[in-house]
């Protein structure tokens, strides 16, 4: 397999898992080190974002890919997903058109997040 079908095949394992806020794959597919920096501009950490999960702060309806770009480069790969989606964000509906940014590192044969930005695109 190559790099773009791993990464292709790592991004629907990490969509699958955030709709079903399975808490044992993002911990997989999240490096310990990982930074995001949210829709509102908050920079949150990986067992903050595990927490969202596992509380049910987040919860992800739908998630429906419509643009994806993948750049690699020698030591990361960094993809590029606008993204439409519908769920709740502390217990308050959400929906739109969001452009992720995602930086993925592949160590020891696995790929991780080590950095994410979520932007919600106008209009």
């Amino acid at each position: 397999m190559n790099q773009l079908e791993q990464l292709q095949q790592v991004e629907q394992r990490l969509l699958k898992a955030m709709l079903n806020s399975d808490i044992g794959e993002l911990d997989a597919l999240l490096s310990d080190e990982l930074l995001v920096t949210g829709p509102d501009g908050q920079l949150v950490g990986k067992a903050d974002d595990l927490a969202a999960h596992r509380a049910g702060t987040i919860r992800i309806k739908t998630m429906v890919p419509r643009e994806t770009t993948f750049k690699f480069l020698p030591e990361v790969a960094i993809v590029f997903v606008l993204m439409d989606m519908q769920g709740f964000f502390q217990a308050q509906p959400f929906a739109g058109r969001y452009r992720y940014t995602r930086v993925w590192r592949n160590q020891n044969g696995s790929w991780q997040i080590i950095a994410a930005h979520i932007s919600p695109m106008p209009g």
